[in-house]
């Protein structure tokens, strides 16, 4: 009898792990995730609310395979979700409805598509011109008309008398009447805009949040209405990355809460049917041009034949299925977090990207996170914020200082250091090693395990949302159900 319950139990755990695979099934009431963690300065993990005082941040360093220059870190247990069945749709009978103008194609985007399950509908306004980025989506158009008072023209610098033209221009309007909450993502200044119609606001920063509110008496203006936006508790103050949720409460002393996007919205997986590796899409600069140069001949020098090229050069007008067959992808970062790190992830290609110590010697030698500051991006970098910190983060180096101490504190927080199964390389020559000694085999077990933590991060980010707009319904007089 005892040897039956064992092959019993032997079979149950083959079930389980083949349902999980194929259908994400959870037959497990318990399950934990280990990864490697180099130790950080306090901070609780990603997506959690966390506090100041007493903070204890996971970084992520090497992934759990046996490669060339490999250092084991201390590992930590991140607790993985066993509810799998979260009911959909929320709003059955009478969907929820959010007003949306942003001026990147990607991250409300991404939301659209997350959210339509849920029941929510959005009215969507699309100002971005970038057709290399909105392409691959094919929502270069994704619209509903033009608007009343805003235009491309006045969107990111709004003029404060604008606010008021809005309001009257569309309060009896049946369209905005409809409206339950407003989402501001790449532009979460033009929130103000929201102010006098007394709806739920959702705020995700996916940048520096001052953007549009440059020069310090501005941006004072616009932490003081941020403030109050905080404190009304059917409104949400978030970040899609950590850094910029860091960002926000040291200028602002509020604590936003972590909102990753989900990035699905490809509709690919890994399929590594094509030679070679790729590199992320990146900003050209000098740093660029001198990091391919030198993997070139470092690569040369070491006899190695791996194919390493810029996803740009090889697909100016790339489809999503043209980056999941190749190998994998590298990361050059230019910034604390790109929306492509979360479409790369969810399709389980597996990454590649620099270490914090090396990050940080490219960015205090090289400036190579030179749009990690507007300052930076405008080609006239400053010393320093314009601002001073909220009094609760004096001890905290200024983010938008160059020194050392600031860079190294800050590079922390940014998302290639905050998810697992991600793979690190502390030198270029090390980055040539690793790619031209990784097997077939690694890469699709990265790739398992990517595509194992996005069925588990879907799961909670699902749960998030489900409060922040069941919030929204119950301070909405629409009463979506």
């Amino acid at each position: 009898m005892a040897h039956m319950k064992k092959l019993c139990g032997i079979l149950l755990a083959i079930s389980a792990v083949f349902l999980y695979l194929r259908f994400g099934v959870n037959l497990s009431s318990e399950q934990k995730s280990t990864v490697d963690y180099e130790t950080g300065n306090n901070l609780e993990l990603p997506g959690q609310v966390f506090k100041q005082e007493n903070l204890k941040l996971p970084i992520l360093e090497k992934t759990n395979l046996q490669l060339p220059n490999f250092k084991k870190k201390k590992s930590l247990e991140l607790p993985i979700s066993n509810e799998t069945n979260l009911e959909l749709p929320i709003f059955k009978k009478k969907p929820l409805v959010i007003w949306a103008i942003d001026i990147h194609a990607t991250p409300t985007y991404d939301l659209v598509v997350f959210l339509k399950p849920m029941g929510v509908n959005f009215i969507y306004r699309n100002y971005d011109t970038d057709f290399m980025r909105c392409q691959p989506k094919n929502n270069c158009n994704m619209d509903h008309g033009p608007l009343k008072v805003i235009n491309s023209e006045n969107i990111i610098d709004l003029d404060y008398k604008d606010i008021p033209r809005f309001y009257e221009a569309y309060k009896d309007d049946p369209a905005m009447k409809s409206v339950d909450a407003f989402v501001c993502y790449h532009l979460v200044s033009l929130c103000e805009l929201y102010k006098p119609f007394n709806k739920s606001v959702i705020i995700v920063a996916t940048l520096r949040y001052e953007y549009g509110r440059f020069g310090k008496e501005r941006w004072t203006s616009w932490n003081r209405n941020l403030v109050e936006y905080a404190s009304q508790p059917w409104n949400v103050i978030a970040a899609n990355n950590l850094y910029d949720a860091e960002y926000i409460k040291y200028f602002t002393g509020i604590q936003p809460q972590h909102l990753p996007n989900w990035g699905n919205y490809t509709n690919q997986v890994y399929n590594p049917t094509r030679p070679g590796f790729l590199i992320a899409t990146t900003h050209s600069g000098p740093f660029m041009t001198l990091f391919k140069k030198n993997f070139t001949e470092i690569c040369k020098k070491l006899g190695c034949s791996v194919s390493l090229t810029y996803l740009r050069d090889l697909y100016p007008y790339y489809k999503y299925s043209d980056v999941a067959a190749h190998q994998g992808m590298v990361y050059v970062p230019y910034q604390v977090s790109v929306m492509s790190l979360f479409e790369h992830y969810r399709m389980s290609v597996p990454i590649f990207a620099p270490t914090r110590e090396l990050l940080a010697q490219w960015e205090i030698k090289h400036n190579a996170m030179f749009l990690k500051r507007w300052s930076g991006s405008n080609g006239r970098p400053s010393n320093g914020s314009e601002i001073d910190p909220h009094p609760s983060q004096r001890s905290v180096p200024d983010p938008n200082s160059f020194t050392e101490e600031s860079i190294r504190y800050w590079g922390r927080f940014c998302d290639y250091y905050l998810y697992p199964h991600i793979t690190y390389y502390d030198s270029i020559e090390d980055l040539a090693r690793i790619l031209q000694q990784i097997t077939k085999e690694q890469l699709r077990n990265i790739s398992t395990q990517m595509k194992l933590f996005s069925v588990q991060e879907k799961i909670r980010l699902t749960k998030l949302w489900r409060n922040i707009l069941l919030t929204a319904a119950n301070h909405s007089v629409n009463h979506p159900h």
